[in-house]
C-alpha cells in the first residue's frame, strides 16, 4: 500500500468516526421511536374497542421513524463497506448527506441535496474510494459547523466529475491544509471560495 493510500484511509476513518458519532442518535433516536409507537398499537389492538382510528396516528409516526432507519443504516452500511471502484461519487456524496443532515436537524439545520438524480448522475473516479470519501465528508462536516443551511450538489456544467458544497449563511469555510494535501496527492482538486467549496474529481 502507498503512504498516499495509507493517509486516505486514515483520513477517512478519523471522518467516518465523526460521521458515526453525529448520526447515532438519530439513528437510535429513530429507532425508540419505532418501539414505542409500535408498543402503543400493539397495547390498543389488544383492546376490544381498538379502531384504525386510534392508532392510525402511531402506525403513520412508526412508518415514518422506519424509513428514517433504513435510509440511516442503508446510507451507513454503504460507507463501512469498501468503495467499489472506480467510485461512484454521487453514491457516496449522497450516503454522507443522509448521514450529516440527520444530525444537523436535530440541531436546527439542515443539509439538502439540491437535485438528487443529478448528484447520483454526476460521474465516477479513479481516485480511491477512501480519498474520494474523506473529502466530501471533511468538507461536509466543515460546511456543517460553519452553517446551519448546507446544500450539496453536482456542479452540471463542469467538464470533469465536480460536487459543490454551499454554506449558505455565509462565512467562510476554514478547510484543513492536511486534507487538501492529501486530495491532492490522489488526484482530487479541493477548491475553497469563501463559503463554497469544489471538490474536482479525476476521471
Amino acid at each position: 500500500m502507498t503512504t498516499g493510500a495509507t493517509e486516505a484511509d486514515a483520513r477517512w476513518l478519523a471522518t467516518l468516526q465523526r460521521l458515526v458519532g453525529r448520526a447515532a442518535h438519530e439513528l437510535k433516536g429513530a429507532l425508540n421511536g419505532v418501539s414505542i409507537n409500535l408498543e402503543v398499537i400493539r397495547s390498543r389492538v389488544e383492546r376490544s374497542n381498538a379502531t384504525a382510528s386510534t392508532v392510525g396516528s402511531f402506525a403513520v409516526s412508526a412508518t415514518s421513524q422506519l424509513d428514517e432507519v433504513i435510509s440511516l443504516s442503508e446510507a451507513l452500511l454503504g460507507l463501512t463497506r469498501a468503495a467499489a471502484e472506480p467510485v461512484e461519487v454521487g453514491v457516496e456524496a449522497r450516503r454522507i448527506a443522509i448521514l450529516l443532515g440527520a444530525a444537523a436537524r436535530s440541531n436546527g439545520g439542515q443539509l439538502t441535496v439540491d437535485d438528487a438524480r443529478a448528484l447520483a448522475a454526476v460521474g465516477r473516479t479513479s481516485a480511491s474510494g477512501s480519498a474520494v470519501r474523506a473529502a466530501l465528508g471533511e468538507c461536509m462536516l466543515a460546511a456543517v459547523d460553519l452553517s446551519k443551511n448546507v446544500g450539496c450538489a453536482a456542479v452540471a456544467d463542469s467538464p470533469a466529475t465536480t460536487v459543490r458544497i454551499d454554506a449558505r449563511d455565509d462565512g467562510a469555510l476554514d478547510l484543513n491544509p492536511e486534507l487538501v494535501a492529501m486530495a491532492r496527492g490522489a488526484g482530487i482538486d479541493i477548491r475553497a471560495e469563501h463559503s463554497t467549496v469544489l471538490i474536482v474529481f479525476p476521471g
